[in-house]
């Protein structure tokens, strides 16, 4: 009994995890990428989406660290 607890405990970190990484991986696909395609002769442009891009990465890079501890 004690171990089906811990086991359904773990279980609900790593599904919220992945739920938001799944919806910032699909935002970043679906949002950035087709803009810098079409920014491309912009240099500000692309160099803040990459930015833009930079910080849903690095989110996604936090949410995954704060599941391992």
């Amino acid at each position: 009994m004690q171990n089906d607890i811990k086991k359904s405990k773990k279980k609900a970190p790593i599904i919220c995890a992945a739920v938001v990484i799944a919806f910032l991986g699909i935002f970043l696909a679906t949002i950035l990428f087709p803009l810098i395609g079409e920014v491309m002769g912009e240099a500000l442009a692309v160099g803040f989406l990459l930015i833009y891009g930079g910080v849903i990465i690095a989110a996604i890079v936090g949410v995954v660290a704060a599941l391992r501890q």
